[in-house]
């Protein structure tokens, strides 16, 4: 395609992209046809005019740049739509890695935590077997006593 030289042919361009009818544009717009013919077709298109046109078509402020400069291209809908769900993707591949991350963070966490609940579990079973025979010498020391006691009081 040849590169389109002004503003006016590139509304034009628009228009076709989006199944637009050109009168429908000049309706809508406000603007006389005879802007987009001719000579007025090469004229500047003045503020004014771009201004009611982009409050008209609000798509074309997502291709503001192109409108007014010629660089890059059209973005159509379809085009804009491809590239929300390329965005989509990116998104839920990003919050993909990140859940990934947290529930690898929860694992660890949770393996820390269970091998810490054993550790301290096996404490309290050492612990409870020294006080368990620690209670067993001190009741056989206090029968021997008692038996102690009753030998001697008798």
């Amino acid at each position: 395609m040849d590169k389109i030289q002004t503003t006016k042919e590139r509304i034009l361009i628009f228009l076709e992209a989006n199944n637009i009818k050109k009168e429908t544009f000049y309706r809508e717009s406000g603007i006389s046809a005879s802007n987009f013919k001719g000579a007025g077709l090469k004229s500047d298109l003045g503020v004014d005019k771009l201004a009611r046109i982009l409050r008209v078509y609000p798509d074309l402020n997502d291709n503001l740049i192109w409108l007014i400069t010629g660089e890059g291209e059209l973005l159509t809908e379809a085009e804009k739509n491809k590239k929300d769900h390329r965005n989509d993707d990116l998104y839920t591949n990003e919050i993909n890695d990140k859940i990934g991350d947290l529930l690898a963070n929860l694992f660890a966490q949770y393996n820390t935590q269970d091998k810490t609940l054993m550790f301290l579990q096996s404490q309290i079973s050492k612990i409870e077997k020294k006080y368990s025979k620690a209670i067993s010498e001190q009741n056989k020391m206090l029968n021997e006593i008692l038996s102690a006691m009753k030998i001697s009081a008798k």
